[in-house]
């Protein structure tokens, strides 16, 4: 029996838990902070905002759920996803991401993930929920699908299984998605993100390790500067 239209589209509002992604460490900060005996702490190693993901048949879009700049300790996060618009028919997606004060519009192709079905489920948000383990990069993921709601959607690039994805726990990173509810029917227009300088996914990423480089070589060099005399710290 084919599934009623209501099952093939809706909005889900998670709560996402990420690590923070920083520069090299503030060696100001490490200075001041061996100045009052205290130990120098970079900022929240993770932060947990809210995010809506609507869907339907053939893509699904992820935003914020809030207008919200998180700002970890005294340094700015240095990387924030903000939107993930993923087409299902032919498997691209492309990203909305803020890197180091500039914004970024990445495109590519939604990475393939070898699940395994382990036969387990349960009731969640009162959705029966199958479980799905895999090794991506290295990492650890673990995700729970519901198979009544037959999309191959998930939050930001998590996908590829028979049911929309409610829970989602990447083991090695602590990144962590869990659905808080789910409106199927409940469908806000789909649109891809368009603002940003347009780059491919490896191209970002030699960007990306390119501006923590310089940024940890700076820092190395404040800090021997600091360390030597030739750069004083003033307190107010």
């Amino acid at each position: 029996m084919p599934l009623a239209a209501s099952a093939q589209e809706g909005a889900v509002r998670y709560s996402h838990t990420a690590p923070i992604l920083y520069g090299a460490p503030d060696p100001i900060l490490e200075a001041i902070a061996a100045e009052d005996g205290t130990e120098y702490s970079q900022g929240p190693s993770h932060v947990t905002v809210p995010r809506m993901l609507v869907f339907d048949s053939s893509s699904s879009l992820m935003y914020p759920a809030i207008n919200q700049i998180v700002v970890p300790g005294d340094r700015p996060e240095w990387e924030y996803i903000d939107t993930t618009y993923v087409n299902f028919a032919n498997g691209t997606y492309k990203e909305s991401r803020e890197f180091n004060a500039d914004t970024y519009l990445v495109d590519g192709e939604q990475p393939v993930v070898s699940w395994r079905l382990p036969s387990e489920e349960r009731i969640y948000l009162g959705h029966r929920i199958m479980k799905a383990t895999a090794a991506v990069d290295s990492a650890v993921i673990e995700a729970w699908f519901a198979p009544e709601i037959s999309v191959p959607a998930g939050p930001g690039l998590y996908g590829g299984l028979p049911g929309l994805i409610l829970l989602v726990t990447n083991v090695t990173t602590g990144e962590v998605y869990a659905a808080e509810s789910v409106n199927l029917g409940d469908l806000p227009q789909i649109t891809a993100p368009t603002s940003g300088h347009v780059v491919s996914d490896d191209k970002y990423d030699q960007i990306k390790r390119a501006e923590l480089a310089a940024d940890k070589r700076f820092q190395s060099r404040m800090r021997r500067n600091i360390e030597e005399g030739r750069v004083r710290i003033r307190r107010q």
